[in-house]
């Protein structure tokens, strides 16, 4: 019996070893207010700390989402044409298929500040979990210049809703 005990705690630590996400623990942090995540398809990792300065707009994506693919062609749109007033961050989170191809499908690696990659939380998506996410894709959060989560917004943005939240927050007009 106590053989079968000790098997049975073995087994427990094994599997709990298996699902924890020691990524995140890798220099990476999910945390809301000092996230630290690695790049989508290449080496390197972006803080929000290393943002400060200017506003951020963090917008969480996933291949598989529809609404997803009718908003990030707006979100490209208003980085280029906002950079160096505003800092854009696309993360991939809750992905099933190929993140980094979709990204690179709406040229968001010339467009934002940064294409990251949740870790952590229960299927790679410790920030957005962080910041209240529940399973619902799109959701995009917005932060202060000083790194202060201002407000999320869970759903999709059009150029007329997404220059308004924009104008609303920081005061910002997008160029036509």
């Amino acid at each position: 019996m106590t053989v079968s005990v000790a098997g049975a705690v073995v087994l427990a630590g094994v599997i709990t070893l298996a699902v924890v996400d020691h990524g995140s623990s890798a220099g990476y942090n999910t945390a809301a207010q000092r996230w630290v995540l690695p790049r989508l398809g290449e080496p390197g990792k972006v803080s929000l700390a290393s943002l400060h300065g200017r506003p951020v707009v963090v917008n969480f994506f996933a291949s598989w989402c529809t609404v997803c693919a009718s908003e990030l062609p707006v979100f490209a749109q208003d980085a280029r044409a906002l950079r160096g007033e505003v800092d854009v961050v696309e993360v991939n989170a809750l992905e099933t298929g190929n993140g980094q191809a979709f990204a690179e499908q709406y040229g968001l690696g010339s467009s934002v500040t940064a294409v990251l990659r949740d870790v952590g939380g229960s299927q790679g998506d410790g920030l957005y979990q962080a910041l209240g996410g529940t399973g619902s894709m799109p959701m995009t959060a917005f932060y202060s210049s000083s790194g202060k989560l201002l407000t999320t917004h869970v759903g999709g943005f059009t150029a007329s809703t997404l220059s308004s939240e924009l104008h609303q927050l920081y005061g910002l007009s997008v160029p036509a």
